[in-house]
């Protein structure tokens, strides 16, 4: 399996995994395709579907295809992904366009007092 993403020796996600991503991404209308980093990896995907009662009975919903540039969009989630330890990338769609990518990153503390929750 080619590796897309590799910081030093760790493989942050496989080629099949980020293809398998992208025909997630062309079923999903409106919502979110959240990938989870730990540790450099991508370690969990998690889809949120909304719908409105009349796109239930759509049989054509979902990412349209002329909306949709797989090479363009593989290469902003590569980009997103490089260099976040712990984390989220959401993918955020609307009326089945991609309309945003979100960057969200946690920084872990163990050095300092107070952060871990103490005196909550």
């Amino acid at each position: 399996m080619s590796t897309v993403v590799r910081r030093s020796a760790v493989t942050v996600i496989e080629a099949s995994t980020l293809d398998g991503l992208l025909n997630l991404l062309k079923k999903t209308f409106h919502g979110q395709v959240i990938l989870i980093t730990q540790n450099y990896r991508v370690v969990q995907v998690e889809r949120r579907e909304n719908f409105n009662p009349e796109e239930l009975l759509d049989p054509n919903l979902g990412l349209k295809e002329d909306n949709f540039k797989p090479g363009a969009v593989r290469d902003k989630i590569v980009q997103a992904l490089k260099g976040l330890e712990f984390g989220q990338i959401v993918l955020v769609v609307k009326k089945g366009r991609l309309v945003q990518i979100e960057r969200h990153l946690k920084e872990r503390f163990s050095d300092l007092q107070g952060l871990a929750g103490d005196g909550i």
